[in-house]
């Protein structure tokens, strides 16, 4: 039975002529006498001013900072989570003056030069952060990671390309009991899809330092950890297959060995690409000076004009990239797969997978997300990493409902329904550990 949540009281200070489509709220259980406490956590790309460009939305509405600037803080007060992960956040300045408003606190990092970052905000009243953590991929050692600090293993990257991705992990405690509480971690993961062995790299790293966290605090061993973001992996590619411990498929290996590339980002002496220019910007974004725009930023905008899809060479090498050799030392099938640390069927667990199965009689994958022209595909997850000495798995009691294709036509972001390109994700979830 769907019902509508209660919106956050301070959504009155807004302005009432930019609204979206209030989606439905499905309960999964009936109420229950349980005292274990509760927590609605949402995720949502709230899609970067910066990065708007009117030639890659030629049906959208709602653009202009001006148009959907107040679509971003409405979708977070109209499901009022007590968690939410943000990612692409710019105008930070005013996003985090609505949220204090609204009674939240809030963490933020964003990459080297990058425009825009990751922010987790949770209620004031409800939780203490006790710990705080960024990842910075392009630096992480994958050997510390990996093997410890031994003192026998040289520094290894073994990235392939220079991104300004990062992680961002909170621990917070519960201001009712301190004992209990949550390890949240968001991530916004390199978007290209040439770069698969780039994303399980990232992706993977994530979730060791996760893991890692949870293992280095008694306190944590009964506090379970949500990984929520935009993981730009959709169900069928080979970071979702680590990601919740499948076997990886002839098609996983043969991307993530078409994707063992080094970008000229990592090795300079690489010639650059002559055709690839840059875009003459736009009146909806403000083009970046000269020196605050890092490789990501600049190739997300030759994306956006379409001059940097998926593009090969006779011999597969990705463009500005040569094949990886034996002394670039990415990692082996075998090492990412243990960077994930998971036995086989013992994942990450996809809450709106599990949720969706519930309410859509047993669909297989998952079946929400944006819309941007004519492309729909599922990027953004709320993944669920039980406690260490947890005796039950975390329970879904509630799923945020999708927005329908319809509302979706011709793309998103769309004045009504949604002021980002990505739909909003929320869960609640109880741990009775």
């Amino acid at each position: 039975m769907s019902t509508f949540l209660e919106p956050h009281p301070s959504i009155e200070s807004l302005p009432p002529q930019q609204t979206i489509k209030v989606r439905e709220w499905v309960p999964l259980q009936p109420p229950s006498a349980s005292d274990s406490p509760t927590l609605k956590l949402m995720t949502w790309n709230v899609l970067a001013q910066i990065t708007i460009r009117p030639w890659y939305l030629p049906h959208n509405d709602c653009l202009k900072i001006t148009e959907r600037g107040a679509l971003l803080p409405r979708e977070v007060l109209t499901y009022n989570p007590d968690i939410a992960c943000l990612q692409e956040v710019d105008r930070l300045r005013k996003l985090r003056a609505k949220f204090r408003s609204a009674g939240y606190s809030h963490t933020f990092a964003s990459g080297p030069r990058k425009l825009h970052g990751c922010m987790i905000i949770w209620k004031s009243d409800a939780f203490d952060k006790v710990a705080e953590q960024t990842i910075f991929y392009d630096d992480v050692d994958v050997n510390l990671v990996l093997y410890g600090d031994d003192g026998k293993r040289p520094k290894r990257i073994a990235s392939t390309k220079v991104t300004g991705n990062i992680g961002l992990i909170v621990a917070l405690a519960r201001k009712d009991d301190e004992s209990k509480g949550y390890i949240v971690a968001t991530t916004h993961t390199f978007w290209n899809p040439d770069f698969e062995y780039e994303k399980a790299r990232q992706n993977g790293i994530l979730v060791n330092t996760v893991r890692r966290l949870q293992a280095s605090d008694e306190r944590y061993s009964n506090w379970p950890a949500y990984l929520a973001g935009d993981f730009n992996t959709q169900p069928t590619e080979a970071s979702y297959s680590l990601l919740t411990a499948q076997l990886l498929t002839p098609a996983h290996a043969k991307s993530l060995s078409d994707s063992r590339v080094i970008h000229i980002s990592r090795d300079p002496s690489i010639p650059p690409s002559p055709d690839v220019k840059e875009d003459e910007g736009s009146s909806a974004a403000p083009q970046p000076k000269a020196g605050d725009e890092n490789d990501e930023d600049r190739e997300q905008r030759r994306k956006n004009r379409g001059a940097c899809s998926t593009t090969y060479s006779a011999d597969r090498t990705i463009r500005e990239s040569r094949r990886a050799v034996d002394s670039d030392d990415l990692l082996s099938v075998e090492e990412l797969e243990r960077l994930y640390g998971f036995e086989e069927g013992k994942g990450l667990r996809s809450g709106y997978a599990e949720a969706l199965r519930v309410t859509s009689a047993g669909a297989k994958d998952e079946v929400f997300g944006g819309r941007v022209q004519d492309t729909m595909g599922t990027i953004d997850y709320i993944f669920i990493l039980d406690a260490p000495g947890a005796t039950s798995k975390t329970e879904i009691l509630g799923v945020l409902k999708p927005h329908t294709k319809e509302d979706m036509e011709p793309g998103l972001p769309k004045a009504g329904i949604c002021g980002s390109d990505h739909i909003s994700l929320m869960l609640e979830l109880r741990n009775a550990g």
